[in-house]
């Protein structure tokens, strides 16, 4: 391990001057130490002086050992450029001073470490969170690696916050606008859910009279982003609405149906008369894409109410359903956030699984009839119809006496048993509060399904998340701290103020002896890795409790010492296993994996909160009340959180880890590194890609993913690897798990994998499925719906070319493409036009599937006729 660096804890003098040390090192401590900036007037001064004693100490050593100029990289350009670019410290003028990544782990180990107790524990713990770096068993997330330890600028550890809009006004609307600001100006993103302001055309009761709704301020938080700037990077933010916001809509469309900017620009283009029509289109494309809610990802929280809805109107269309429950039927729900309920923590969603299907009615008069026969009650489809006869969840409840209906299937003798009434799909769009009373909208909940689906599959937007299961598994919900929004990654839910705080392993480095008969798993390493990694985020959270840019971010990371542990390089281990991604064997191994990373962090966090003081806001017996609590973790880990309770609420999370799965050592062989490893959970997206070198007459190289190249090496099949001219002949020369490939696995499969990973994470993941162009559109909606049913929190589809336009050869459009340039009319059988539609425009038939012309050719539903 990286002990080898360093000689042990003898040394414990800290002198000024370095000796022994490079004139490297000089530089930089001179930068630091001698000419601090804002920071060092935010953090308490007995840390920044432990931070310089460590830092001279482990330096001076350190210095010593190390090349001047050692090639850790291993020549690996882009992760040379991300350090560049992002994580080297740089001098006020921009130049760099740190040049190699012992660099950044040296800053990172000892800045992370000056919050220990005592002297002695600092140098031990600067070692340990050294080596687990230098060795790539452990990275923490980029706020963390760019902003630990610069003293010359102010700068959050944490990646990405959330802020609640406080309430429906335009102070509320422009006090999270400010919060975003600010929290852009010290480096972190940010998430902003909109549903608690009114819809619109809502009475304002101002010199408006009616609101523009909660989607039209969506473009003043983007905006916002795009106006405020950080050093080698943009501030991320996700905008958020609930799908029962009568808004919801118009959500999912904003950023396809053009606006007034590119209206005007498009206008001005026309009136020009230099474009075709095909032109006009293609820079109202353009400009739509680029301005559009340009500088944010958007989601719709999705409800299981929603869902048994679609699920309704898929399996009984056209039919009327009778219920039993054990629900009160709800009649209103005022939004009102001094007493409690804010549309941010969720509009009131039914619990489902209180509900029994009894009977379906092929029509309302079969319906009448039987309700009549058995209930004595007489329906008017009047009222039935009415939303304001329906509860709020579009529930029309049938008045009754009765005990007991033996003849309708119930077991149970239950008195406070209910019975309602629906249309299969139907779904309330609701809001309310005093100033603009009770808006109802009853629709089909398929209707707003397909509006989804179809938009997910022409712009990747908007993105998923199931947010009833996120609050029910969100332990901090139990402890008074209840979830609004997501990070814009959307793998960390945030209660108001608060952080996610990141890290993963790196799995392909738990892996002894890869490729070869002997490989195993590193249980130790593993176990000691997450340990390590546990008190090294917790450290960050302290330092956050200084350096996050408002106070409410502040006494969040105080209260609640969220953690984002995940993973990385899950398909590099499987690869050196031999195990291929998509296999049985591979579920099985990354549940065993996963138990024990969440099991160890657990225990790891009660063992911190025994040294360091638990979380202010834990108490037990409400915290074992959450499901995650209760299904995920063994019951050493449980009598160990009961008698020493945790240090941190939330623990686990699993983030694309798009910069650091590029940095990060993957493989080490013959003292050669290989860095990067494949992201988060996903597979390896490619084995290669194909490069052109202007040193060797412009000829071009295969750059295959570093893992694979380890493997091509240690083999000794480089050359052969390059005279390889297809897919085939690298068939003769890689194991077959090798090529499964984002493209090459199974959707269905993608999200078998993500649930078993999250069972134990008590945040949640960000993966995304990759979709070749021409895919079905109802291929979406079934991953969609399995991800609900498997039990994610969130899933991100992306189909290839859904953003910008891609070609499979240079010079060369698919059949696919050839028709998503075509406009076609569709006729019914009397020859009457209907509409006209691009030939990749998704379009719904009579049963309710999405299709577009393309397939309905392919499948040989229709014929093409000559217009």
């Amino acid at each position: 391990m990286s002990e080898t660096l360093f000689s042990g804890d003898a040394v414990k003098t800290h002198s000024n001057k370095m000796q022994g040390s490079n004139s490297h090192y000089e530089e930089i401590i001179k930068f630091l130490f001698e000419k601090p900036g804002k920071m060092v007037k935010r953090i308490p001064k007995k840390y920044l002086e432990s931070y310089k004693k460590l830092y001279l100490l482990l330096s001076q050593e350190l210095g010593t050992k190390l090349p001047e100029h050692s090639n850790y990289l291993g020549n690996n350009e882009l992760a040379r450029t991300i350090y560049e670019r992002k994580y080297y410290l740089k001098d006020p003028k921009g130049r760099l001073l740190e040049k190699r990544p012992e660099d950044v782990f040296l800053r990172l180990a000892t800045f992370i470490a000056a919050v220990e107790s005592s002297e002695d524990l600092q140098i031990h713990w600067a070692k340990k969170f050294y080596g687990v770096m230098y060795h790539g068993y452990f990275i923490p997330g980029g706020r963390v690696i760019a902003g630990a330890g610069d003293l010359l600028r102010l700068k959050t550890l944490a990646n990405c916050f959330v802020s609640t809009i406080p309430d429906d006004s335009i102070e509320g609307i422009y006090q999270a606008a400010m919060e975003a600001a600010r929290t852009y100006s010290y480096g972190g993103g940010i998430g902003i859910d909109m549903s608690v302001l009114r819809p619109k055309d809502t009475p304002v009761h101002n010199a408006a009279d009616r609101s523009t709704g909660a989607v039209s301020f969506m473009e003043l938080y983007s905006l916002t982003t795009g106006l405020i700037g950080q050093a080698g990077r943009r501030g991320a933010l996700m905008l958020m609405l609930d799908v029962k916001h009568p808004d919801a809509f118009e959500f999912i469309r904003v950023k396809q149906v053009p606006n007034w900017i590119t209206k005007q620009v498009t206008q001005q283009c026309q009136w020009s008369g230099e474009f075709t029509e095909e032109q006009l289109r293609t820079i109202e494309k353009t400009v739509r894409e680029n301005t559009q809610i340009r500088f944010a990802n958007i989601s719709l929280k999705i409800t299981d109410e929603f869902m048994a809805a679609v699920n309704e109107a898929k399996s009984y269309p056209s039919s009327w359903l009778l219920y039993e429950t054990i629900r009160v039927p709800r009649k209103d729900a005022y939004q009102n956030p001094q007493e409690g309920l804010h549309y941010s923590q969720g509009i009131p969603s039914k619990d489902i699984s209180v509900d029994k299907l009894i009977k379906v009615f092929s029509s309302f008069a079969e319906l009448q009839q039987y309700v009549e026969d058995q209930f004595g009650v007489e329906l008017d489809k009047n009222d039935v119809m009415n939303p304001k006869q329906r509860d709020v969840h579009g529930d029309y409840f049938i008045s009754t006496s009765l005990d007991s209906l033996e003849d309708l299937g119930s077991s149970s003798t239950d008195v406070t048993r209910r019975y309602f009434i629906r249309r299969a799909g139907d779904f309330m769009l609701y809001f309310a509060m005093s100033q603009t009373g009770e808006i109802r909208r009853l629709v089909n909940a398929l209707d707003l399904w397909n509006e989804f689906i179809a938009s997910n599959y022409r712009t990747a937007e908007p993105g998923m998340v199931f947010w009833d299961r996120m609050t029910r598994y969100s332990p901090s919900n139990y402890v008074g701290r209840p979830i609004t929004c997501t990070n814009p990654c959307a793998e960390v839910p945030l209660e108001d103020g608060g952080a996610c705080n990141l890290g993963s392993i790196n799995l392909s480095r738990m892996v002894d002896d890869g490729y070869t008969d002997k490989a195993r798993i590193n249980w130790d390493r593993l176990k000691s890795t997450v340990a390590t990694a546990v008190r090294l985020l917790d450290n960050v959270v302290t330092w956050n409790e200084y350096l996050n840019p408002l106070e409410k971010q502040r006494v969040a990371a105080r209260e609640t010492r969220r953690l984002g542990l995940g993973i990385m390089g899950i398909a590099d281990m499987l690869n050196q296993l031999g195990l291929a991604y998509d296999s049985p064997e591979a579920l099985t191994l990354m549940d065993r994996v996963m138990s024990i990373i969440t099991n160890t962090a657990f225990q790891t966090s009660s063992q911190l909160a025994v040294e360091k003081g638990p979380s202010p806001i834990f108490n037990f017996e409400a915290y074992a009340q959450c499901p995650f609590y209760k299904e995920a973790l063994t019951e050493e880990t449980k009598a160990m959180i009961k008698e020493n309770a945790l240090r941190n609420i939330a623990i686990m999370s699993i983030a694309p880890t798009g910069s650091i799965s590029n940095i990060v050592l993957g493989f080490e062989h013959d003292d050669r590194h290989y860095i990067g490893v494949s992201g988060g959970i996903e597979p390896i997206f490619a084995l290669y890609y194909t490069r052109r070198s202007e040193s060797f007459d412009n000829q071009f190289f295969k750059v295959f993913h570093p893992t694979v190249q380890a493997y091509l090496d240690l083999k000794g099949l480089q050359q052969a690897s390059q005279s390889a001219r297809s897919e085939e002949d690298l068939r003769q020369l890689l194991p077959a798990h090798f090529f499964r490939t984002a493209h090459h696995v199974k959707p269905e499969f993608r999200v078998k994998m993500q649930a078993v990973c999250q069972k134990y994470i008590d945040h949640s993941i960000s993966s995304t499925i990759n979709l070749p162009e021409d895919v079905h559109p109802e291929m979406l909606s079934r991953i969609y719906f399995m991800a609900w049913k498997e039990g994610l929190k969130g899933v991100t589809v992306y189909r290839a070319g859904s953003r910008f336009p891609i070609l499979s050869v240079e010079g060369q459009k698919t059949e696919f493409q050839k028709f998503k340039e075509k406009t076609f009319v569709i006729r019914d059988k009397t020859a009457e036009k209907i509409f006209e539609v691009s030939g990749d425009e998704p379009i719904v038939l009579p049963d309710g599937s999405l299709t577009t012309i393309y397939h309905l050719v392919k499948e040989h539903r229709v014929q093409l006729s000559a217009s």
